[in-house]
């Protein structure tokens, strides 16, 4: 039988489906997204598309949209584009994400379909330990939800914790009996708690500290030592750092300081008290072993600061020498705590409690989500302004804007912490007039300046984005 070869226009058919095909296989695609399409995600939460080849970024950047519009910071990791929003997400909408057809590979080659999917924003929630006086756990809730979540489940109770990685992870210091601490972790998302760091016999390792991105846990070690029924930790404190998954803890600082207090900038710089340099010490966790740090900023009252979320500055309490003559005269004159901002960028120290005019005694600064606002806590220590209890303030960045937010004269208001959505704040709550009573978590709303009760004997607020 004589075969018949194709005719030229089924050639040229067979040849373009073959080259199409080829740039379909060799096209660029999108694999995981985070948020997963119909997933449940925090209002911090970073929107990640990764793909199958390095890509024009450019193009990318230009074909991305939200709804509702979100702005925000996009960079690369490798092949994943990541976008981390500017605000929070707000709690209750749907997101979708939309990246147009058309984005370039950096061989050329382009994306033939559109990609889209949604999340919905979860209503933050706040975790704090319970209850007071007992061996605690953490607990979680929400505002609208007038029942509380069991986090931990540790056996002789948790002494402290810590969120890190946008508040995904938490890390909290378990007790583990004759004064000694273990360091455990668990995952928010899926519920898995895993041993961290054992801490060696006849140690305590206290105050976890967790990076940023959650690569890193600094904390505070010391060795324990029985006074009467009481197993306390020594004088002797120092700093150390773990890589998770990855080596042993070293100690950060030099040895023979007494140090505490481990915190994190938003860039992953680590700061750290200095008790015998009476300072608070910056450095590069990828460098620990330089000398001198980063900066060593003068601290005499030894407590840790708050960053601001773009990391440009550093806001502390400090002691000052008196320099008002209206405390009463039958007191003696107390010193003065103000609120120090420290620039990053200058090194530039400002006082930011000296526009109030008078003495004060002002703590617990917090930044709030936007950075707009510094949230803390003072006290007049003018005769005509004085009261037992600390108030909740505020003020702008420079100092300026100071205005109270609360006048109950014997109730101590402490340990704000704003919530990601600016509307909503925690705090420590407690009646001097009734010293034996525990401590209560109240919520205050930012709007109507009301607040109410969240929790009986619980402690150290902390919101979970």
């Amino acid at each position: 039988m004589r075969r018949t070869l194709p005719s030229l226009p089924w050639l040229v058919a067979g040849l373009a489906l073959g080259l199409m095909a080829a740039r379909l296989a060799l096209a660029p695609r999108v694999g995981e997204r985070t948020p997963a399409p119909g997933a449940s995600a925090a209002s911090t939460a970073q929107v990640r598309l990764a793909f199958s080849q390095p890509m024009d970024e450019a193009s990318v950047t230009r074909r991305l949209r939200f709804t509702p519009s979100r702005n925000g910071e996009i960079t690369w990791d490798g092949t994943t584009l990541v976008f981390r929003p500017a605000q929070a997400w707000v709690s209750g909408e749907t997101v979708e994400v939309r990246l147009d057809a058309g984005a370039r590979s950096r061989r050329g080659l382009t994306t033939w379909t559109a990609t889209h999917w949604s999340f919905t924003v979860r209503e933050p929630r706040l975790a704090y330990l319970w209850p007071a006086g007992e061996a605690a756990d953490v607990y979680t809730r929400t505002p609208s939800d007038a029942d509380a979540v069991r986090v931990t489940t540790s056996a002789d109770g948790v002494v402290d914790f810590t969120l890190g990685a946008r508040g995904t992870q938490l890390v909290y210091t378990a007790e583990r009996g004759a004064g000694e601490t273990d360091l455990r972790g668990i995952d928010l998302e899926t519920g898995q708690d895993r041993l961290l760091f054992t801490c060696p016999a006849g140690e305590r390792c206290t105050s976890p500290a967790l990076s940023p991105d959650g690569s890193l846990l600094a904390f505070v070690r010391a060795g324990v030592q029985s006074s009467g029924n009481a197993v306390l930790p020594t004088a002797a404190t120092r700093v150390w750092l773990l890589t998770l998954g990855a080596g042993p803890a070293v100690p950060i600082g030099p040895e023979g300081d007494a140090a505490s207090t481990p915190f994190w900038s938003p860039q992953g710089w680590l700061a750290f008290v200095d008790l015998t340099r009476a300072s608070i010490v910056l450095i590069d966790p990828s460098a620990v072993d330089t000398d001198p740090p980063l900066a060593a900023i003068p601290s005499t009252l030894g407590e840790r600061g708050s960053w601001s979320p773009d990391g440009h500055y550093l806001v502390y309490p400090d002691l000052v020498f008196p320099a008002h003559e209206e405390v009463e005269a039958e007191r003696a004159p107390a010193l003065e705590t103000h609120l120090f901002r420290w620039e990053v960028s200058s090194g530039e120290l400002l006082d930011l409690s000296t526009q109030a005019g008078v003495g004060v005694e002002d703590a617990a600064p917090v930044f709030a989500a936007r950075g707009a606002w510094i949230l803390f806590n003072r006290r007049m220590l003018a005769a005509d302004g004085w009261t037992p209890g600390r108030q909740l303030w505020r003020m702008h960045l420079d100092g300026s804007g100071a205005e109270a937010l609360s006048a109950e004269p014997f109730i101590n208001h402490g340990a704000p912490a704003p919530g990601p959505q600016e509307t909503t704040l925690a705090y420590l709550r407690y009646d001097v007039e009734q010293p034996l009573e525990p401590a209560q978590i109240w919520w205050f709303d930012l709007e109507t300046r009301q607040g109410s009760r969240a929790v009986e004997g619980g402690y150290l607020p902390s919101w979970i984005p």
